[in-house]
């Protein structure tokens, strides 16, 4: 068993973790709570040229200006059709030179935020998603069944986001 700094076993096989769950489509993804720095209602987006299809434009958050990528559309599928429950979660994301950089992605509805333990995650498989395997980091056993815990690094890559 490993020894923590203060010299006492940890007890890293019943380690545990919060993660934000959401639907996006009629999907259940997750991921880490503290990459979320906070949940917003859905607002006007003021869109910016020369961008990709699904990064939708930008939005005032808090007096912050804040990109936002719809989720669904990054996924490879149509735009996200926004209703009562879609809100724009704002992700803290570490670029390349390690900025740390607020970004929103659009998703369809609040799920909750709960308690995974690291025994209940399974590594993803490379085939067989509806998603680019790139973006699942790792697939969770929840409730009846298995979640994927989306890669926020891999889909909100500030350079493959900027490129077109």
């Amino acid at each position: 068993m490993p020894i923590s700094e203060n010299g006492l076993k940890k007890d890293t096989k019943n380690k545990q973790e919060q993660y934000l769950l959401f639907l996006v489509g009629d999907v259940l993804y997750a991921i880490e709570a503290l990459k979320a720095r906070e949940i917003v209602e859905y607002t006007s987006i003021t869109k910016v040229p020369m961008m990709h299809p699904y990064v939708k434009g930008v939005t005032n958050i808090r007096g912050s200006i804040v990109p936002v990528v719809d989720l669904y559309e990054r996924f490879g599928f149509s735009e996200t059709i926004v209703g009562d429950k879609t809100s724009i979660v704002v992700v803290n994301h570490i670029d390349a030179d390690d900025e740390a950089v607020q970004i929103g992605i659009i998703i369809d509805e609040i799920y909750e935020v709960d308690v995974i333990e690291n025994e209940h995650l399974k590594e993803a498989p490379k085939f067989g998603s509806k998603i680019n395997p790139d973006f699942i980091l790792k697939m969770a056993k929840y409730k009846d069944g298995y979640i994927s815990i989306l890669n926020t690094d891999t889909i909100l890559d500030i350079e493959e986001l900027s490129n077109l």
